[in-house]
């Protein structure tokens, strides 16, 4: 046990939003009322615990005060995740009858955030992974969440996340050199992650929903070593590939920051997205490779198979 100790320490903050990724498109596969209620829950937890952070950075630090440009961020920002959490309000009223009120423990865990950051730059520091977690979450929701409600407020709310990931950088470039990969305090991480997994249920999930097939081509149309984009519903791309035989289908926008990978280079089971070098499993979606800059999410990925030499792809939205 105790081998495992200084490995489970250099873990990166960041390497658990493959956990909330993995554990929310589970929940949501059930097509289950109650884990998507538990879900918009979490959703709501983890917006109001940025809020406080970065409404306390707005009213006490000096150094983002007196910085018009950084200042005007700030309050822009706050307003786009203010109107966030009234849409997941709307939703979670509208599904339960009831209209939440605060969310205690997001603000308990602000409160105990104060105590423990060891800066400003800490705490904005976890405000940044909270809405790295937040986002990554909605992205779940968007590829599926069966109610198309829910997934019509998360596609607004996803809009949003290149500028929380700039605007972050920026606040917390006036207090670390390099903010890009500046991380948390272990205090204040855990902080964080009891915010982003509390309505995670205690046992495991496995009774998923089956997919909805759908047809997109014959497949004569898919040859080895080859890729087809298709675009399901009018607003999802999703990129299929045929490695050794076998069919895999992925979202095709990189989640790093939006190229097409359909433009992408295929090798082995891996594409890599051309703008920043991204790599990511054709098979599970996982990122094998990070950009030279930033930080990329796991690619949605969706069941294929073959009828009547027709291919069809499973969807859960």
């Amino acid at each position: 046990m105790t081998e495992q100790i200084p490995r489970i320490l250099e873990v990166r903050a960041s390497d658990f939003e493959p956990v909330i990724w993995h554990g929310y498109t589970t929940l949501l596969k059930t097509q289950k009322k109650v884990f998507i209620d538990q879900y918009l829950n979490g959703i709501l937890s983890m917006l109001d615990y940025a809020i406080y952070c970065l409404n306390h950075a707005a009213a006490d630090y000096k150094e983002i005060a007196d910085e018009p440009r950084l200042y005007e961020t700030l309050g822009r920002i706050l307003v786009a995740l203010t109107w966030h959490r009234r849409y997941v309000l709307n939703l979670i009223e509208g599904r339960t009858g009831v209209r939440p009120s605060l969310v205690k423990r997001a603000y308990d865990a602000f409160r105990k955030t104060l105590e423990m950051a060891e800066s400003i730059a800490d705490l904005l520091a976890g405000a940044r992974l909270c809405i790295r977690m937040l986002m990554t979450a909605v992205r779940a929701g968007i590829f599926y969440c069966s109610d198309r409600n829910v997934r019509d407020v998360l596609l607004v709310i996803n809009e949003r996340d290149l500028d929380y990931d700039v605007a972050l950088e920026d606040f917390l470039g006036k207090y670390t050199g390099e903010p890009d990969v500046f991380e948390p305090s272990r205090d204040v991480v855990n902080i964080v992650l009891d915010v982003c997994f509390q309505d995670f249920p205690q046992e495991p999930v496995s009774d998923l929903a089956q997919p909805k097939w759908v047809e997109v081509c014959g497949a004569e149309e898919l040859h080895e070593g080859g890729t087809r984009l298709f675009k399901i519903n009018g607003w999802v791309e999703v990129l299929l590939a045929k490695v050794d035989g076998k069919i895999h289908a992925v979202e095709n926008i990189c989640t790093h920051e939006r190229g097409f990978l359909s433009d992408g280079i295929v090798l082995g089971n891996s594409i890599s997205c051309i703008d920043h070098l991204a790599k990511f499993d054709l098979r599970t979606g996982r990122v094998l490779t990070q950009p030279h800059h930033g930080r990329a999410r796991p690619l949605a990925v969706f069941p294929t198979r073959v009828e009547n030499n027709r291919i069809m792809l499973g969807l859960y939205f």
